[in-house]
């Protein structure tokens, strides 16, 4: 019979497989930690997987307004780094929300070049606060308002029962 595993359904066999004939196999108190920090990652993995496309495209479409609230916060401020500020919100400000669900892979690609922006966007930030502006001060804690929910929401999404194994 020819069937096709779902990619959580892959993910399991290997957590069996590494639980089943991996640890039993391990003597070295380091290497058996290892291989429960490696199941630990993967149960992460498979939490994620429901999730991901959705988060992805909520992500996207809060990418585009991030990006535009930024550069609102900037006000009035000059300057080469506020002008690419500026000029990415306004690009990134004319694209349409993505709705559920959509390509996958048009998700992705978009999902990337955002986080792109905004990774830049943090970059001419750091520019004009080193210059004095103050308004960047705001235009920062507007990224870091988007960010911040990302990063809780992912550690409550990957880490498994007791948090990851690590290593003393």
């Amino acid at each position: 019979m020819n069937t096709s595993p779902s990619i959580d359904q892959i993910l399991e066999g290997v957590l069996l497989a590494i639980e089943d004939e991996i640890l039993p196999a391990l003597n070295n108190p380091k290497a058996f930690a290892t291989a429960q920090m490696m199941q630990s990652l993967l149960q992460g993995v498979r939490q994620t997987l429901p999730v991901m496309d959705a988060q992805l495209v909520d992500e996207h479409n809060d990418m585009i307004r991030t990006l535009v609230d930024t550069a609102a916060a900037l006000g009035d401020a000059t300057g080469d780094a506020a002008d690419r500020v500026r000029g990415r919100a306004s690009a990134f400000g004319a694209w349409d929300p993505l709705p559920a669900p959509v390509d996958r892979d048009a998700v992705i690609a978009a999902h990337t070049e955002l986080g792109r922006a905004i990774e830049t966007t943090f970059l001419d930030l750091d520019e004009l606060q080193r210059a004095g502006i103050s308004s960047a001060d705001d235009a920062v804690q507007v990224v870091r308002a988007h960010l911040g929910p990302r990063y809780v929401r992912d550690v409550q999404t990957i880490c498994v029962g007791e948090g990851f194994i690590g290593r003393s």
